[in-house]
């Protein structure tokens, strides 16, 4: 009697044993149909909730305030994707190979600088300096330098001249390569660099100020800063509390999900 006890005990702790590891298979991505009803990532203060649930049936989101939390998240099977930026999709991609990135795009969108609302003149300015910059090839330049693979280029221009006009206070998050990044203990990116160039052309120096996502609008609003740029994303509501500057970029929302070596 008591070694068929025994027996029936290994036998359910090996159903047990099958079932959790059978519940702990991550999910297989391949396109967006495949996350209906799956768990996504959403960086704090993004618009991309709106996108996600726009663009995919049924989708449960979390919320994170890093891209490496987001990472993390989606390797231990907390989440199935995460939506983001596709330059800054690329960038992930090559740091984490177990990663990819649908080949579907959720959106194609205008990136540009947002600019305190009572600052229509600093707006006019800075657009003069970007269709300039259009016209004679810097614009195109700087983004070949930000988003190519030769990472010894990606380094800040340092120009002398005369900051007479006073210092432009620019608010940006540092971990939305290749827009604005870390290295070598400063920040720099695509956004960084354009924002140096104009500074140069208007004769205003650059005081550059990290801060929290979902704290730029306010800061714009309140006046604390001056002028944003973070793969900002112009929409219809943002419009309603900041200016924007001309787009100095076009691209389109994406989603990572695990790769096929991510099991």
């Amino acid at each position: 009697m008591l070694k068929n006890y025994k027996q029936y005990f290994l036998i359910l702790l090996f159903t047990i044993l099958l079932t959790m590891g059978c519940s702990n298979k991550l999910n297989v991505i391949n396109n967006k149909d495949d996350l209906n009803n799956k768990n996504i990532g959403i960086y704090t203060g993004s618009e991309y909730d709106t996108i996600a649930e726009n663009n995919i049936l049924d989708v449960s989101i979390s919320y994170y305030n890093s891209y490496s939390d987001q990472i993390s998240a989606l390797k231990s099977g907390k989440i199935d994707g995460f939506l983001t930026d596709e330059p800054l999709a690329k960038e992930i991609i090559k740091e984490n190979s177990n990663l990819k990135i649908l080949d579907e795009k959720l959106t194609e969108d205008s990136y540009a600088f947002a600019i305190n609302p009572n600052k229509q003149d600093l707006q006019k300015a800075i657009n003069e300096v970007l269709n300039t910059m259009k016209q004679n090839g810097k614009l195109q330049e700087l983004e070949e330098k930000w988003m190519g693979n030769e990472e010894s280029k990606k380094e800040l221009d340092n120009y002398n001249y005369d900051a007479s006009k006073g210092t432009i206070k620019f608010a940006t998050v540092s971990g939305s390569a290749p827009f604005a990044y870390m290295k070598n203990n400063k920040i720099v990116g695509y956004d960084i660099d354009v924002i140096n160039y104009i500074c140069k052309e208007l004769g205003y120096k650059l005081e550059v100020i990290e801060m929290a996502f979902e704290g730029i609008i306010p800061a714009l609003k309140s006046g604390k800063v001056d002028v944003s740029g973070c793969s900002i994303i112009v929409t219809e509501e943002r419009k309603k509390s900041v200016l924007f500057s001309e787009p100095d970029y076009t691209g389109g929302i994406v989603v990572v999900v695990r790769g096929k070596n991510e099991k």
